[in-house]
């Protein structure tokens, strides 16, 4: 709807402003910026051979249709490519190059004298015409773009045309912003697209800057002023709160101006609240809106212009190595956006959407957000505001070359610049420095305000320079509302802090000191990361890691943990992107003989990957110093050699491996932490652990009781006990006491439960155990054989219908792959690929493995029907057999789950009959781990097992085959 506002009315239309503000209307005051809404049907033309420029195709009719907001995919033009790419979701249509879009508007008489701009949300490299009147370049991949119109428009029939070229873009590599692997590389015009109308002076921007200390805001008015004399009046200032249990209204304030100057002025007002204004964080994120009212003249005419603001008191700051949120302490438990919208290929541009994922992630206990390389829209931001998330976007940027230009030949150029010109301070053709310096700017101008934005930074791994050091410098010099650093990752391949970053997001702070629990197999250098590596405990933090630095350190990508592809999800791709790579892999797997397994290895290895995600996290939550983790990702990435290594699928729907609650047991702002040395424990030993508490939540825990727990998993209780642990203070990590529990009276072997929870309180966690007999009869039954290799006595044993176990010499079996605990990391095509060429073996590539619990194998082993911490030493110390040349329908006892790059069928443990006799083939290496109960106990139940009449294999491995498998 369009409010229209004459000046002869001015003094009874402001006084009503003033009374709106007064009751603390929110909408009143932004209807003194009329608009027309664009969205709708455009006439529209692609430009394939790129000559609209040069043949003024502003100047005539276009020839096809769309509508917009929407881009060239969603309105099928292009070309239909329906590409099957293994990489990343496939695009149905593709277009890169100009496409023009054109429509007749008709602007009403009242709007003569007003200032008229065109307000385009997100497109990309973009030039405007209104009646054939060029209005203006923008090539943002951040911000609205804007273009003057005042003194093109007529009163009547106006027509609008824009060109958007998505081929031409700034110089920032492969950023997520842009990038075909993640949202795509679209063409078109998405998000609001209105006509503004305003006075000829108008409140032009508003920026708040929190003074927390001092209970106000400073707040910098640019007033801008298009008349040709100086103009002067007041601005009256109304505030309240909202986002919060009640509405607390602040008293009005009134500041005069003067000799506001043709152009841009800017005004400084200090509002100071009369009540306290309450405070932003996770917690409680109370929004104030201020509402600015302009009152003008300006010879004998006069003028009124209205607008809001929008903020949160916070100072976020930091001390030493502490993320620091209004003087309490912040740890981050973050996530990373890497822009995957399948339905579209951009990013949603509603409220509605960004607050469903943030409080869904919320759900899951995460409180921060990084954008890699990419800036959400404006409604993500206010979205965080309202859920209370920190978020760090970042510039749409992965180069470090900062002298790079976008167009080198001067051909090139001349077409790109309408005017044929090169003067200082263009746009077009920016170096790569200039171009972030613009970008950042718009940045904070159209987004410094929302509270949620606590950090920022230029980009995602990248290198060193002096400009960038400059870069990070300007910008704390021009808006200190928030930390900066370089980049996320910068340098990771010779890792070193740089001077003058407040914060360090990195995975490794030095080689062999890293901040996360895995990483690829792609040096010979590189750590692999404690969870596959060191033997299992709770007692690893990265304390060692950050000793030597000064400021908050963030881990980097944590996780990576792979799920095997869940194919149930390929009907759900209905947009502009399919996943072929997802129909690819299930055509492999079919290929394989393993479809039927696909849901089960879903499962399965999902569980292993949040049991890895789980230390991970712990990890750094006992780490005391730690700033916090950013988790790549706790939903899955299709795109960038395939990564579906979320708990969560693309479109953030469960995958039904973990609840909320469950995943916040560990990941929330208070987490009961056990420290034990292991997990798996004999029934002559006593359960030691010490117990700490990770407070990062909103006050002290006062008169705290600790209640634990040891319990079988039919819920009987074993032993329980408590310990009064006093305050807990917020903002640490604070150790409480010890456990101990005797083992004697517990009966083993069993999966036992232990529970500590804070009483009176939400926060409870519960870790696995396992307790074994300290002795166990390991002697083989004389009817049995027990060997290494597939020998002839061992085969004469067999053909007599004995019965054997085999356990080969791991270096011995040509058909095998490296056994390891934790599920791939991120993707093994892409980083095999990455090891070949480095010269370093690709990685085991494994998934975890599937079992069935309820089989007789295991009537003495207690399992899931996944790996968990007692098969850490076992399978580790394994080779998983390569099984492709069985049978189709044949499945090992205990099959590790391949990728879905390999898909091979691979045997841990196996049987088949050979001859009269029955063989069981075990990869483990049991015979040299005696000393381990786990162990032990694994050998029991398969001599057990194989003892009993249940031992009677259906299959029978071709005895060529097995001699290749087992020589």
């Amino acid at each position: 709807m369009i409010m229209v506002i004459e000046n002869s009315r001015f003094c009874f239309v402001f006084t009503m402003l003033v009374m709106l503000l007064a009751a603390g209307c929110r909408q009143s005051a932004d209807r003194f910026t009329e608009t027309m809404d664009l969205s709708g049907e455009w006439r529209f033309e692609l430009d394939r051979d790129g000559k609209g420029m040069e043949e003024e195709w502003f100047s005539r009719d276009l020839s096809d249709k769309v509508q917009l907001p929407g881009t060239t995919d969603e309105n099928q033009k292009g070309d239909f490519i329906d590409e099957r790419a293994e990489d990343r979701l496939s695009r149905v249509w593709y277009w890169k190059g100009a496409a023009w879009y054109q429509r007749e508007i008709d602007i009403p008489d009242s709007w003569q004298g007003k200032r008229v701009q065109l307000f385009l949300e997100r497109t990309k490299d973009t030039h405007v015409w209104l009646n054939g009147t060029y209005c203006g370049y923008e090539n943002t991949l951040s911000a609205p773009q804007y273009f003057e119109m005042t003194k093109a428009v007529v009163p009547g029939k106006n027509v609008v045309t824009v060109l958007v070229d998505n081929a031409k873009l700034p110089p920032v590599g492969p950023s997520h912003a842009v990038d075909e692997r993640t949202q795509t590389n679209w063409n078109g015009i998405v998000g609001k697209m209105e006509l503004q109308a305003t006075d000829p002076v108008w409140v032009d921007g508003v920026q708040a800057y929190p003074d927390v200390e001092n209970n106000r805001v400073r707040l910098r008015i640019k007033i801008g002023n298009l008349t040709q004399s100086d103009a002067s009046g007041k601005i009256t200032l109304q505030a309240e709160t909202w986002n919060t249990e009640k509405t607390i209204h602040f008293e009005k304030h009134v500041e005069q101006v003067q000799q506001l100057s043709q152009g841009e002025s800017d005004v400084f007002v200090d509002f100071g609240f009369d009540k306290q204004a309450p405070l932003w964080d996770e917690f409680d994120p109370a929004l104030i809106r201020v509402m600015v009212a302009l009152e003008t003249e300006s010879g004998d005419d006069r003028y009124q212009h209205a607008t809001w603001v929008d903020f949160g008191m916070r100072e976020f700051k930091r001390e030493g190595k502490f993320l620091m949120n209004n003087g309490n302490r912040v740890f981050l438990r973050g996530r990373i956006d890497c822009a995957n919208f399948p339905l579209t290929g951009y990013a949603p541009m509603d409220r509605e959407s960004w607050l469903e994922m943030f409080r869904t992630l919320k759900s899951y206990g995460i409180n921060h957000w990084r954008f890699h390389s990419w800036f959400p829209p404006k409604e993500a931001l206010t979205a965080a505001d309202m859920v209370g998330v920190y978020l760090q976007p970042e510039l749409p940027n992965k180069r470090s070359g900062m002298d790079q230009r976008s167009m080198e030949q001067e051909e090139v150029r001349k077409i790109y610049n309408v005017d044929y010109l090169e003067l200082e301070g263009s746009k077009i053709n920016l170096t790569l420095k200039e171009y972030l310096e613009k970008e950042a700017d718009l940045i904070f101008r159209h987004f410094g305000n929302h509270p949620s934005f606590t950090l920022f930074t230029l980009g995602n791994e990248l290198g060193r320079n002096q400009a960038m050091y400059d870069l990070v410098a300007t910008f704390k010099a021009d808006d200190p509302r928030r930390l900066y650093a370089q980049g996320s990752n910068n340098m990771h391949w010779e890792p070193s802090f740089a001077e003058g970053d407040d914060f360090w997001v990195i995975g490794a702070t030095a080689d062999s000191l890293p901040v996360r629990g895995s990483f690829a197999y792609i040096s010979k250098n590189a750590p692999f990361g404690h969870i596959n590596e060191q033997s299992p405990s709770t007692l690893v933090n990265f304390a060692p890691s950050i000793a030597h630095v000064e400021v908050p350190v963030i881990g980097h990508e944590t996780g990576q943990f792979q799920v095997s592809p869940d194919f149930n999800e390929i009907p759900k791709y209905t947009g502009v992107t399919r996943a072929r790579n997802y129909e690819l892999f299930q055509e492999r797997l079919e290929k394989a003989n393993m479809l039927d397994q696909a849901d089960d290895f879903v499962k399965a290895s999902g569980k292993l990957a949040v049991i890895c995600y789980r230390e991970d996290i712990e990890a750094a939550l006992r780490t005391p110093d730690f700033g916090g983790f950013q988790l790549l990702d706790i939903m899955d990435f299709p795109g960038q050699g395939t990564a579906p290594v979320g708990i969560l699928n693309v479109f953030m729907q469960s995958k039904g491996l973990v609840t909320p609650e469950e995943w916040r047991q560990f990941c929330s702002e208070v987490v009961p932490l056990l420290k034990m040395e292991k997990y798996t424990w004999t029934n002559k030993e006593t359960f030691e652990a010490s117990l700490d508490v990770a407070h990062y939540g909103p006050r002290d825990l006062v008169n705290t009781k600790i209640n634990w727990q040891l319990s079988d998993l039919s819920g009987k209780v074993l032993a329980e006990g408590s310990q009064n642990a006093g305050t807990i203070s917020r903002g640490a990590l604070q150790e409480i006491g010890e456990i101990r529990i005797p083992l004697a009276e517990v009966k083993g072997p069993q999966q036992v439960k232990v529970s500590v929870a804070i009483a009176d309180t939400p926060y409870k966690n519960t870790y696995d155990l396992w307790i074994y007999p300290d002795e166990i009869d390991t002697s083989v039954p004389s009817d049995m054989m027990v060997s290494r290799r597939l020998d002839e006595s061992t085969k004469h044993h067999l053909e007599k219908g004995g019965k054997a176990i085999l356990f080969p010499e791991l270096d011995r079996l040509p058909k095998s792959i490296e056994g390891a605990f934790i599920t791939d990391f991120w993707s093994w095509p892409m980083f095999a690929r990455g090891a070949a060429n480095r010269g370093v073996d690709p990685a085991p590539g494994s998934l975890g493995f599937l079992c069935a619990p309820e089989s007789p194998l295991f009537n003495h082993f207690p399992t899931d029907f996944h790996s968990n911490w007692q098969w850490w030493h076992l399978v580790k110390n394994s080779r998983p057999i390569i099984l492709d040349e069985t049978s189709a329908d044949y499945r090992p006892l205990i099959q590790t789950i391949d990728n879905f790059g390999r898909n091979h069928k691979l045997g841990t443990v196996f049987e088949t009959s050979y001859g009269s006799g029955s063989l069981l083939v075990c990869a483990i290496d049991l015979p040299n781990l005696m000393d381990l109960p786990e162990a032990r106990q694994l050998y029991y139940s398969m001599l057990k097992y194989v003892e009993s009449d249940q031992f009677s294999p259906v299959f029978e491995i071709d005895r060529a085959v097995l001699r290749r498998l087992v020589p």
